[in-house]
């Protein structure tokens, strides 16, 4: 296999060009791309681009990583490395010919990392990264300084590809991730902590992410040898999970496993061989333990003993009973829950008294009876010894949102109002509030932001659809005027400006879906978009189906917008040099088309020059540059034997 990335000096001229095909160009090439071996074995090879322009993305780094049976918090391995060329391709070689069973990581020194599967797609779409901030705290919601957050884009046994620590007042920033990316967990490493799988529920502009931990003992001990010498570079495990959460001994043979739920102890050691040892600890508070390794040289012994420090029987917490006014709740309260490490029994108790630790913090959890779902706040306390009886808690009353209707003269309008669920099309069924021009309706989400809608009492005009940021309980929001009946943001139409009535139309804003997923909603007969305010670096995507590639734009400027998706069209006859047809690829912008039997048919180009890759097993590969009419035209690629 020649992995060679020269070029062949002499181009190979096309041998038939069709009706109002111009200045055509093919080079035949030994760089190899997408679709020149077969699937599960050779070379890894992808393009990277960015998802929502579609250019591709040069000078990042491409991680192959195999998966780690005892992966350690933050710190990040892999196997196999390559970079990205000018035009986005990544090819790295693989003595042992597999590929497939790697998780791939990016990384780019100012577009941050990402994470993708082990399939190996031909087209890496990369989503646009941000400094996420979080706000850790403890079970009791106190800043968890010092806190250690890992992110990890892949199942638990893949490494952290982004790490932070957070500053004493618990906030910290994950640098330069994908929010949305398809796995995007996190985990938590700090005394006293446990957190896992939790994944990243963040939009730009959204404040920052609270990460509340459950409470988790430290796990500490050592782990010797049968003849009691430190045995040093042994993973301990202290969870079930795929995350462990494992640590790894030091010289003296000390670890400390942070992460793990309280019922969870440390079970299982790995020598620095890779022999397996499992050990039966337990008990309320066995810490330190020593792990002794059982004599080695039996292979059949896979158990060792364990010693553990006496430690007095842990006493609860001396307890007091209180009463309990909760103020301002909308329904009834159903039931008063109160939470501390240490607590003998939880569960719900009378809604009218609990009973609270003397000398202890707790929280506090009060559920009321909702229509449609039960609502909880909690409310945490430093020592239940310093709270009055009766203790008063003031239900947290969901945020208000305000404003006033007006048509596009500026005039106040009788509206109705609504909160939508957040990505439909138009199928809606959330209940609206009638209001006259101005309206007061609460959030039904504690914050973020959401989907709210504007209409006139009427079927005409179209309402309006605007992304409200919900500060949180208590907050309020004024809109001002909003406008019903505005002049459309968005036009999509042909080359004639008649509306394509084919055309599926939707929208993707940095940071807020996976890649690869755009938010459809319907145009009007006209070609008017109907759907939510769209804004400068949104990308609007153009869909017609059949061989028709997507179309994407991103906006530039304040808009209104109109869009005229290119009609360009290129067929292309792919065979060897004896003309049989080969099963190729053809990558083109950020795009895979399949040639099953030679021929692909490329709709909807973007018209004048135009560059694709053709590749297929077993065959030099080819790079095609055309001036693209929109008559369209034939092109015949001949591949030679590699």
């Amino acid at each position: 296999m020649n992995l060679s990335l020269l070029r062949c000096s002499l181009p190979f001229v096309a041998l038939l060009a069709a009706v109002g095909l111009s200045a055509q160009q093919v080079t035949i090439a030994d760089e190899l791309f997408p679709g020149a071996t077969a699937t599960g074995s050779g070379p890894y090879l992808t393009r990277l681009v960015d998802d929502l322009s579609g250019e591709p993305i040069a000078g990042a780094e491409v991680f192959l990583v195999a998966e780690s049976d005892h992966p350690i918090a933050g710190e990040f391995w892999f196997t196999h490395r390559g970079v990205s060329d000018a035009d986005g391709f990544v090819r790295i070689p693989q003595p042992d010919g597999k590929r497939g069973w790697y998780w791939q990581v990016m990384k780019h020194p100012t577009l941050g990392v990402a994470e993708r599967g082990d399939h190996v797609a031909p087209i890496w779409r990369l989503g646009r990264t941000f400094d996420v901030p979080l706000e850790v705290q403890d079970w009791a919601g106190r800043p968890a300084g010092g806190a250690r957050i890992g992110f990890c884009g892949g199942c638990g046994h893949s490494p952290d590809i982004a790490t932070a620590t957070a500053a004493a007042n618990g906030f910290a920033v994950l640098r330069g991730i994908d929010p949305q990316q398809g796995i995007a967990d996190l985990y938590v490493q700090h005394p006293g902590l446990h957190f896992f799988y939790d994944s990243v529920r963040w939009r730009p502009g959204e404040p920052p992410m609270v990460v509340q931990c459950a409470f988790g003992p430290a796990q500490t001990g050592r782990v010797v040898d049968h003849d009691g010498q430190p045995v040093a570079g042994a993973f301990v495990c202290g969870g079930g999970k795929h995350r462990g959460p494992w640590a790894r001994t030091a010289a003296d043979g000390s670890f400390t496993v942070l992460g793990a739920r309280p019922d969870d102890y440390p079970f299982k050691v790995v020598t620095p061989t890779g022999r397996d040892v499992y050990f039966d600890v337990h008990g309320p508070d066995p810490y330190p333990v020593t792990l002794r390794l059982p004599d080695l040289g039996d292979p059949a012994v896979h158990h060792g003993p364990v010693e553990t420090t006496a430690n007095p029987p842990a006493v609860p917490p001396q307890t007091r009973r209180v009463r309990v006014l909760v103020e301002d709740a909308p329904t009834e309260v159903v039931s008063l829950t109160v939470y501390y490490p240490g607590q003998p029994d939880g569960g719900g108790e009378d809604p009218a008294e609990v009973e609270v630790p003397v000398g202890a913090p707790f929280v506090l959890t009060v559920t009321e009876d909702a229509e449609q779902r039960a609502e909880e706040r909690e409310f945490p306390f430093a020592d239940g010894a310093a709270v009055p009886d009766p203790l008063v808690v003031r239900w947290p009353r969901q945020a208000r949102v305000s404003g006033r209707a007006v048509d596009a003269a500026g005039a106040p309008i009788a509206a109705r109002v609504r909160w939508r669920d957040s990505w439909s099309d138009g199928d809606d069924d959330s209940p609206w509030h009638a209001a006259a021009a101005g309206f007061e309706v609460a959030a039904d989400v504690e914050r973020g932001w959401q989907l709210f809608e504007v209409a006139t009492t009427g079927q005409e005009p179209p309402s309006r659809l605007l992304w409200v940021l919900v500060p949180g309980y208590g907050g309020r929001v004024d809109l001002g005027d909003v406008v019903v009946g505005r002049s459309p943001q968005l036009r999509v139409l042909d080359a004639n400006g008649a509306p394509l009535p084919d055309a599926e139309v939707s929208f993707a804003r940095p940071g807020w879906q996976e890649v690869g997923d755009t938010h459809g909603w319907p145009v009007d007969e006209g070609g008017a978009w109907l759907g939510p305010d769209l804004r400068e670096g949104d990308a609007v995507v153009v869909q017609r189906g059949g061989s028709v590639l997507p179309f994407r734009t991103v906006l530039r400027g304040a808009g209104p917008w109109t869009i005229v998706p290119p009609a360009g069209a290129l067929d292309l006859d792919i065979v060897a040099p004896d003309g049989t047809p080969l099963a190729a690829a053809v990558v083109v912008g950020d795009h895979c088309a399949e040639a099953n039997e030679g021929r692909v048919a490329l709709r909807g180009l973007p018209h004048g020059a135009m560059r694709c890759y053709v590749s297929a097993p077993g065959h030099r590969s080819a790079i095609v540059d055309a001036t693209i009419p929109s008559a369209g035209g034939l092109l015949r690629v001949e591949l030679p034997p590699r």
